[in-house]
């Protein structure tokens, strides 16, 4: 079973007075990209939903009025996404997860996602326990100091994180159980799977795959759609 976790708590502090979750594009939230990416895909079997309390309302009413079947719960989100993304983890145990099973957690700020890369992540963290997508990079990387560069550094072998980032269900419980303990954040899921000492594949994602971090973000990923 393949259970995604998708994430719609941000706070949209760097896109100003615009909430990235109902953002309208085309008519139609954020939001809805996101879900019907991935109540369209056949390897997905059931979505949780995590969001901010206060936007419950009115996404139960978009799930109703789009006929979205796959949405097994709509739970409200943690202090931090790392937070979050463990309360997903444990509703997908409460919904029948079990060993072998695979977690996807998703931004819904990842609109574009395609399910070819959808597909594609799915097959390397079966074959391995996790994988992400991921973009390489493609610009000159500057380190600077004082607004002044410092150094030029090699952009060989560096990768942008983007999401789907899928994990199986008992490592992921392991990673973020150890992160919880250790009360550690990572800036990523995989990340906390890294920490275990574990390899994590990376699967190559389309440029147009961007996560929605700016007003500008907002506005390429309207065009796009």
């Amino acid at each position: 079973m393949n259970i995604v976790i998708l994430l719609a708590a941000g706070k949209s502090q760097r896109t100003g007075r615009k909430n990235k979750v109902f953002y309208p594009i085309k008519g139609k939230p954020l939001v809805f990209y996101a879900l019907l990416t991935f109540e369209k895909h056949p390897k997905i079997q059931k979505i949780i939903l995590v969001t901010r309390k206060e936007y419950f309302r009115k996404i139960k009413s978009l799930i109703k009025n789009c006929g979205f079947k796959k949405i097994v719960a709509v739970i409200e989100d943690g202090k931090e996404r790392q937070d979050s993304a463990l309360e997903g983890l444990k509703a997908a145990g409460e919904f029948g997860a079990k060993k072998g099973d695979l977690i996807l957690f998703h931004n819904i700020a990842n609109p574009l996602v395609s399910r070819r890369e959808i597909s594609e992540v799915i097959g390397a963290a079966k074959n391995y326990g996790a994988a992400l997508l991921a973009q390489p990079l493609k610009d000159t990387l500057k380190k600077a100091k004082n607004n002044f560069v410092e150094k030029t550094l090699s952009r060989k072998n560096l990768w942008l994180a983007q999401t789907p980032q899928t994990i199986e269900f008992y490592l992921a419980k392991r990673a973020f159980g150890r992160a919880q303990k250790d009360r550690f954040y990572g800036t990523d899921d995989v990340s906390l799977v890294e920490r275990l000492g574990k390899k994590v594949a990376i699967v190559e994602s389309s440029y147009k795959n961007i996560k929605a971090t700016t007003i500008e973000d907002l506005e390429i990923i309207k065009c796009l759609l």
